[in-house]
């Protein structure tokens, strides 16, 4: 363990790394900037800041559960407030080109925004609402007051949005326009994870799905699985469930799985390190994994409360224990150099497959 930090605010999120080491995260009253070695650079107070996500010139972009969207500046300013009521949000945008930012809301509605150029959105699609959304083509599925979104956003390199919303999972063209539609489960989909082959991985609360390309299903496999897949440079999956965590194959083959009765319980998705140390969050414990699905060592900590991320050092950071958070100094090696090593892709948490950063 390197540190902790308390934060004075609440429901800290997952951490982004800036390109000089600085972490960022989003609390219930805004967003808070701390150094390398856990002391507090600047916070800035709003309406409650989820997830950060850095831009390519280091503006940082942020949701909120109550509707709001931010844009602010490395150093803490507020540039960027579109007075829009979007009723809420529970995952982070993914970055397009350039800054281009795509967020899907808590009843699945896609906005997409070009921070640099506008407040307004440049384009919408809305979920069906009858009487209300009269599209001719919206989305289909139903919004509902008090729905949580819990499928993230994707960007394949060619630009193309991949969006689990509901049961459903959607290819859309950076302009709005919707490629495939799949109905994929009866239950919601989480994050979306991409590999360089271009299959698509997700899951709900009991299966992980793979699908190409083209919106075909490929495979399934039952593992009572969460959060989001991450993926090795081999094509290996790697998904996390309440008593144990899986490495599938390319293929939908078990390669192994690890968990046994005297393990806490996983709460978070797994994260890959470069020497091929996975990395996951459990009941009052960071646990590290080798790549043959064997323990390495688990370090006790607050209760881990988002997944894991892997600076250049090789420190590990996530939130914990509702308002901290914890540093651990993990094996040396960086974040993996693969298409999807950790939930939200890079640890600018773009969401977008082109942008690997270690």
């Amino acid at each position: 363990m390197k540190w902790d930090f308390r934060s004075s605010a609440s429901a800290a999120s997952h951490p982004a790394i800036g390109a000089d080491g600085t972490i960022y995260f989003g609390t219930n009253q805004g967003v808070e900037a701390i150094s390398p070695d856990g002391k507090e650079i600047w916070k800035l107070p709003f309406a409650g800041g989820g997830t950060p996500v850095i831009a390519d010139d280091g503006s940082l972009y942020l949701e909120s559960p109550r509707g709001l969207v931010y844009g602010v500046t490395s150093d803490g300013k507020l540039n960027w407030q579109p007075r829009l009521g979007l009723i809420g949000f529970s995952v982070p945008p993914a970055l397009g080109e350039g800054t281009k930012l795509y967020y899907v809301n808590s009843a699945a509605d896609l906005y997409a925004f070009e921070p640099k150029h506008s407040d307004r959105a440049s384009w919408s699609l809305e979920t069906f609402r009858e009487g209300v959304v009269d599209n001719a083509d919206p989305l289909p599925g139903s919004a509902a007051v008090g729905q949580r979104q819990r499928g993230a956003l994707a960007i394949t390199p060619a630009g193309t949005i991949i969006l689990p919303r509901q049961n459903f999972l959607h290819a859309v063209s950076h302009d709005g326009r919707r490629q495939w539609d799949l109905d994929l489960t009866s239950h919601d989909l989480g994050p979306a994870a991409l590999s360089n082959n271009g299959t698509i991985y997700v899951s709900d609360s009991s299966l992980l799905f793979a699908v190409d390309g083209s919106g075909t299903l490929k495979w399934r496999f039952e593992a009572g699985a969460f959060g989001s897949p991450v993926i090795d440079k081999n094509g290996v999956v790697y998904i996390a469930a309440a008593n144990a965590v899986y490495a599938i194959n390319p293929d939908g083959t078990v390669k192994w799985r690890y968990g046994s009765p005297r393990d806490p319980q996983f709460l978070t998705s797994p994260a890959l390190a470069e020497d091929g140390t996975i990395y996951v969050g459990a009941e009052f414990y960071l646990m590290a994994l080798t790549a043959d699905g064997a323990l390495k060592w688990s370090q006790r900590t607050y209760s881990p409360t988002s997944a894991p991320t892997i600076a250049p050092d090789g420190t590990v950071y996530f939130a914990c224990g509702y308002s901290w958070l914890c540093a651990v100094q993990g094996d040396g090696a960086p974040l993996m150099s693969s298409s999807w090593p950790k939930q939200f892709h890079d640890l600018a948490n773009t969401s977008r497959l082109s942008s690997f950063t270690n």
